[in-house]
């Protein structure tokens, strides 16, 4: 295993998203909040 991820590799492909998809993910992330409770915390999505 340890020749399996020792090696380098070359054929490294760069992921590209569109702008429609970096909106959605941007907008998503602003709209949750956490909410602390005593002993626990919640995350709300305000949709």
């Amino acid at each position: 295993m340890e020749n399996i991820y020792s090696e380098e590799q070359k054929t490294v492909k760069t992921a590209k998203a569109s702008q429609e998809t970096i909106d959605f993910l941007l907008s998503y992330s602003r709209s949750i909040h956490v909410v602390d409770s005593k002993k626990h915390a919640f995350e709300v999505s305000l949709n």
